[in-house]
């Protein structure tokens, strides 16, 4: 699954202000406690134009050397050589990064891949006793205001979307932050999770208006009945400018043992 350079941009600024603080200073903690004589080298998985590195960078108190991973030659062409240096690698062959690094992070990754890559992720952390900071994973809880009488229907036809083959077979969804907490843990990782939810407010037309397409294209492809799913959209789009939304995310922070 490739995401488009537009809706990147588009969603930065709302990922940034979502995303967990207290782990993002927990995770640059560790980090430099732990830091080598020379740059901390630093790798962000499926980093498409290198928001997360963005977020981070700066609340890292340390030369940093970052690896940006993506399998898009598109937004890998994107990629500020100054802010990380782009390498191309399928996800799905994760055992085969050979990265010699201190830390990983990952940004809205986790509901997009399957359980085998979950496990395979925990696998590949745990073995080389990595920190990992997975950002904005969803967790399923999303409000809109004002309420419309069709938002549960469309949005339960959502959330078993979500559950669909998104580029890496059938998806946790929802679970995948929760999953892979235990999946660590199990492993001997400290574990922290924390809300990180999108506020979009009414004034953010642009991206409330994106919001509702990809809610009712999602919806309509399981709803039994796809039509009530467009006469929600075109009441969703007359209220434009009237409509805002939440989005729940959980950020997970992974240290390893000892730490």
């Amino acid at each position: 699954m490739s995401f488009s350079p537009d809706w990147l941009a588009l969603r930065e600024p709302f990922d940034h202000r979502a995303r967990s603080e207290p782990l993002g200073a927990a995770f640059a903690q560790h980090l430099v406690a732990h830091a080598p004589e020379g740059p901390l080298s630093l790798v962000e998985l499926a980093g498409g134009l290198g928001s997360g590195i963005r977020w981070l960078q700066p609340r890292i108190p340390y030369p940093q050397a970052w690896t940006l991973v993506d399998h898009d030659p598109v937004l890998l062409d994107a990629v500020d050589p100054a802010l990380a240096t782009p390498l191309r690698h399928d996800l799905r062959a994760l055992e085969r990064l050979e990265l010699q690094v201190h830390g990983v992070c990952c940004q809205a990754l986790l509901d997009l891949v399957d359980h085998a890559l979950l496990v395979a992720l925990a696998d590949w952390v745990s073995a080389r006793r990595l920190p990992l900071l997975a950002a904005l994973t969803v967790d399923g809880r999303v409000r809109w205001a004002p309420q419309d009488p069709e938002d549960e229907a469309v949005m339960s036809a959502f959330r078993l979307h979500q559950l669909g083959d998104r580029g890496f077979g059938a998806s946790p969804g929802p679970w995948a932050a929760p999953i892979l907490a235990d999946l660590l843990r199990i492993r001997g990782h400290h574990v922290r999770l924390e809300r990180a939810d999108w506020r979009i407010a009414a004034t953010d037309t642009e991206m409330i208006a994106q919001m509702i397409d990809g809610t009712a294209a999602a919806a309509a492809e399981l709803h039994p009945r796809p039509g009530r799913v467009e006469a929600w959209r075109q009441r969703r789009y007359g209220a434009l400018g009237r409509v805002a939304l939440s989005v729940g995310h959980l950020d997970l922070l992974a240290l390893p043992p000892g730490a």
